[in-house]
């Protein structure tokens, strides 16, 4: 898996992340960023991955998933399990993750447990 993100990759992730309630978007051992906008400063003089903090519905537990590229295709992982697990997503259908990034998630956790929606 590649260890930075192209910053078209990461400042469209950053629209469309910020835009959820639920889930976050942060740096590697960071706070979380506020706004759009705060993002986009950030990733113009950083290219290392990013992570989307996702809740567990009736969880305190959170699932990061690391966020990365690969040629023209961003590429998700699980952070949060020892049994990793990867998707990959052509960015012209980032704005379609929720699904993606959801599916990824409930992979991992134990049984009657779902990962929020955005």
């Amino acid at each position: 898996m590649s260890s930075e993100i192209k910053e078209k990759h990461a400042k469209l992730l950053a629209e469309v992340i910020t835009q959820s309630s639920h889930w976050k978007l942060q740096p590697e051992k960071k706070s979380p960023f506020h706004s759009a906008e705060e993002a986009f400063k950030y990733i113009e003089s950083h290219n290392e991955p990013l992570y989307v903090v996702v809740p567990v519905n009736g969880d305190d537990n959170d699932v990061l998933v690391k966020v990365s590229s690969e040629e023209d295709d961003v590429v998700f992982e699980t952070v949060s399990n020892e049994d990793k697990k990867q998707a990959k997503v052509h960015h012209s259908h980032l704005k379609l993750i929720e699904s993606t990034v959801t599916e990824l998630v409930n992979s991992q956790l134990e049984e009657g447990k779902k990962a929020a929606s955005m």
